[in-house]
């Protein structure tokens, strides 16, 4: 499969090939001269969602001769750290920021001198709220949220009690999946309701917000499970907190008896699938996310117009359909 265009799947495909014909015409470039620095600011360190994101970048970085800064926080929250980056890359005065804000407002101050300075901006996976920035590229995460609970009507056909864990209480990536998954919970109990005479059989019995790692996931989830013994499922946010959330339920033997709905799918995520651990997971595609975001900022240089937004889109993902092509392409983008 052509590099330019792997990893660009389902309604994502139009568009990447789209982006990757135009980098035909820029390939007779001079190759020996880079066109400047992107700096790309992540999220969690060791996640190999952010790992894919930052092999979509420094492909498209390769192909269109920009040199890609890669910056990640050690912790999850870590809008501090976020901050210094980006004031750091406006300092630089560098070529564009592609940035997976912690929080959707407490970035706006470091992203308006960036605009200043006339630094395009491009946010990825989660958004922040200032206006001038020039795109977001990523999961529409509330539709996510939405697909994912959905899914409950097949995953606990009777109902039951459900916690939610989110990977944090800002970042529009974690709100956003909460809040599409509580909507979709209301739509299949007001199904319910109306055509069955029942009342809310899918019961969220507690939100909760994990430190947005493994282990202290972990440790929330077996909290959670003494606390709720009739927990029939559990609901989380990200990669961490997924994987936190299996930990537990396995630690606790009770794989099968409580269903896990997750998000992402690294290496240890699609083992827990392959056990039942896992029920479902939402897959994303960081590692287009990574790709057009570089591409986007070379087509703002260049002075072509881009979308206010572009969604990287989702798929839910189970053992019964793990072994497809076109999932396994989701999952593997960058093996194509």
């Amino acid at each position: 499969m052509n590099r330019k265009i792997k990893g660009a799947i389902s309604r994502l495909a139009a568009g990447a090939l789209a982006l990757s014909l135009a980098a035909v015409s820029s390939g007779c470039q001079q190759q020996n001269q880079s066109n400047g620095t992107i700096v790309v600011i992540a999220q969690t360190r060791g996640v190999q969602f952010w790992d894919l994101l930052k092999t979509g970048a420094e492909e498209a970085g390769n192909e269109l001769n920009y040199t890609i800064e890669y910056y990640d926080t050690e912790s999850a929250n870590d809008v501090e750290t976020q901050k210094t980056y980006l004031q750091q890359a406006v300092n630089n005065n560098v070529k564009g920021i592609i940035v997976a804000p912690w929080s959707p407002t407490d970035l706006n101050s470091e992203i308006e001198k960036a605009y200043s300075a006339k630094i395009p901006v491009i946010t990825v996976s989660s958004n922040a709220t200032y206006p001038g920035i020039d795109s977001y590229i990523g999961s529409d995460n509330t539709s996510a949220g939405q697909i994912a609970g959905r899914n409950l009507s097949s995953i606990l056909p009777e109902g039951g009690e459900i916690v939610i864990i989110g990977h944090s209480a800002t970042a529009t990536n974690a709100t956003g999946r909460i809040q599409g998954f509580v909507d979709s919970v209301n739509s299949l109990n007001s199904q319910a309701n109306a055509t069955l005479g029942a009342t809310n059989p899918w019961r969220i019995v507690t939100r909760e917000y994990s430190n947005g790692q493994r282990e202290g996931t972990k440790e929330l989830a077996a909290q959670m499970l003494k606390e709720h013994p009739n927990v029939k499922l559990i609901y989380a946010t990200n990669e961490n907190s997924t994987l936190g959330v299996c930990d537990a339920v396995q630690e606790a033997g009770r794989a099968g008896d409580v269903k896990v709905i997750g998000f992402n799918s690294n290496e240890a995520e699609v083992a827990y699938l392959e056990q039942n651990v896992l029920t479902g997971t939402m897959v994303q595609s960081p590692y287009n996310m990574g790709y057009l975001g570089v591409r986007y900022i070379d087509k703002i240089k260049t002075g072509e117009e881009i979308r206010s937004s572009y969604d990287t889109g989702a798929v839910f993902v189970t053992s019964s359909n793990l072994n497809d092509d076109v999932i396994q392409l989701w999952i593997h983008p960058d093996q194509q």
